[in-house]
Parts: C-alpha cells; sequence; structure tokens
C-alpha cells in the first residue's frame, strides 16, 4: 500500500508544490475513460483538497499538455482547459500552436468572467513558451461569438453533406495510419493545416479505416467509418476533395454517403478559430484542422 503524506502550508495552498495522487477506477462509480488525481495539505485552520481529472488518453496522445484552471473564492475549481501542442503547417513552413481542449465552466459560474480569466493567463503562460497561435473549435455559435470577442478569428468552416455516389469510378486500398498521414501531407502541401501524428489520427478516427484514393491520375486519401442506416459510411475527411469520393466507392460501394468538409468561405458552422498571440501571419491562414477532438 502506498501512502500519501498531506504537507503542511502556510498561508494559501501553492498546488504546483504540493504532491498529488491518482485516483483509480475503483473509485468511479462505473468503469470511464478518465484519469483523475488529488491534491490534500493543511493548515493550522483548514485542511484543502484539490481534484483534477482528465481524459485518459490525453496525457498519452499529448505529455506535454498543460490544464489551467479558475477557482472561485473558496477555492472551488469553476473554469478549465487544456492547452495541447500542435503544429500548423503550409509547405517547409511550420508555426508552433496549442489547440485549446476542454474549455468549461461550471454552470452556476458562468457569466462572472472566469473562463476569459483563465484564457487570459493560459495565453500569458503559453507565450513563454514560444507559442505563436492558439486553436479551438466551438461547440456552438453562442460560444463561437464569445471566443470572437475574445480576439479570435474564424477559419474554415464545417458541415457535414450526404452525397449520393452513383458509381465507382477509380480505386481505393485500405492502408495503415502512417501511410495516412504522409498522403494527407502530399495533399494538404501548399494548404495552411494542422499536422496530425498517428496516434492522434488514431484518437480522432477511433475505430475508424484509411484509404488511398486513385481516381485517374488524380491522387487523394480518407479517413471513414461505417455509415448510420441509409449510408454507406461517414467520411471524417476526404481529400483533396470531394470529386475524388468515386474512388472511395470503389471499395465500399454506390449510394449515399455523409461527408464531413471544410472549406475555406463555405456557409456551415464555425469549425475551427485561430487567435495569433504576438505576430500575425496572414499568409497561413485560413487555417485547414481537419479534425476536431470531442
Amino acid at each position: 500500500m502506498n501512502i500519501y503524506t498531506a504537507p503542511y502550508v502556510s498561508g494559501a495552498p501553492d498546488w504546483s508544490a504540493v504532491p498529488s495522487v491518482e485516483i483509480g477506477n475503483l473509485l468511479w462509480t462505473e468503469s470511464c475513460d478518465v484519469r483523475a488525481w488529488a491534491q490534500l495539505c493543511w493548515t493550522e485552520d483548514a485542511l484543502h483538497l484539490r481534484l483534477r481529472a482528465a481524459e485518459r488518453d490525453i496525457p498519452t496522445l499529448y505529455p506535454n499538455a498543460t490544464g489551467f484552471c479558475a477557482e472561485d473564492e473558496t477555492g472551488c475549481v469553476c473554469a478549465m482547459l487544456f492547452a495541447l501542442p500542435q503544429t500548423i503547417v503550409k509547405g517547409e513552413k511550420q508555426l508552433k500552436a496549442a489547440y485549446l481542449y476542454a474549455v468549461a465552466t461550471k454552470k452556476e459560474h458562468r457569466g462572472q468572467g472566469y473562463c476569459r480569466a483563465v484564457m487570459a493567463y493560459a495565453e500569458k503562460e503559453l507565450r513563454k513558451r514560444y507559442v505563436e497561435a492558439l486553436l479551438l473549435s466551438p461547440a456552438t455559435q453562442d460560444l463561437a461569438d464569445f471566443y470572437a470577442r475574445l480576439g479570435f478569428s474564424r477559419q474554415m468552416d464545417g458541415s457535414k453533406l450526404m452525397l449520393n455516389c452513383a458509381e465507382a469510378k477509380g480505386q481505393a486500398t485500405e492502408i495503415g495510419v502512417q501511410d495516412y498521414a504522409g498522403l494527407r501531407e502530399t495533399a494538404l502541401w501548399d494548404i495552411s493545416h494542422v499536422r496530425y501524428d498517428k496516434a492522434q489520427l488514431e484518437y480522432a478516427v477511433s475505430g475508424g479505416k484509411f484509404y488511398c484514393l486513385m481516381a485517374g491520375y488524380s491522387m487523394g486519401c480518407a479517413a471513414v467509418k461505417a455509415g448510420d442506416a441509409g449510408t454507406r459510411a461517414f467520411v471524417y475527411e476526404l481529400l483533396p476533395d470531394q470529386t475524388i469520393l468515386g474512388a472511395l466507392a470503389e471499395k465500399l460501394g454506390a449510394g449515399q454517403y455523409e461527408v464531413q468538409t471544410a472549406q475555406d468561405g463555405q456557409d456551415g458552422e464555425t469549425w475551427c478559430m485561430l487567435k495569433w498571440l504576438d505576430k500575425e501571419y496572414p499568409e497561413f491562414e485560413p487555417v485547414y484542422m481537419g479534425f476536431a477532438l470531442e
């Protein structure tokens, strides 16, 4: 049995100096894909407890991720976010970026400036690490409007289209995720985009498959999972564009496909937003993110 010793502190706890212990799944009411940590310390007149949680896969995918939180006057965590390291690429140029993930505020603390405060603090800290841009994917249009007031600009819009592929045209070959990552970079060479590694693509397309597509002299790729009733497949990403869908149908059959698209200027939901920190790089806009971590 491991023994956790709660240290004595003088004044308000400095949680960065307090050791943490991971809470095992046996303490959850049911099995879940979440890791949690507890920190405990004491002063002359109080016992202080701090709890943190994160999706189990995130520390593995992004070992250098950083969590930020805001506390109210009682020490209760009321707003939080994670900054996940990412790279924006265009041709041979690349920029250091951070994807703001799991931005959240407790319902009873909304409208009191906590989220704004934790984002401002995160920006200050990320500047020290030479991060040049922040990316995020708003869940609703109201959130997109909120982030716009904080200086984020709308990049590529997203839509899920139902496309009918009447006949197969071309060839599709199932490939491994590492080969897909390479084909993806080739297809997006002259387009500003977020680069993903093997583990990140596997997470984004959990349970799906990857294909190399050939249609005449055109080459592309697709990330796909099984479709719902009435559709052949759900297509997370189809590169270079929808015209190569017929090649995918060679493998999966003609019929209806639900295709997730992201194009500059397309009238859809706000999918990717960006904020430059110290210097703007207009030549890198708009940024194609491809996948929104959920």
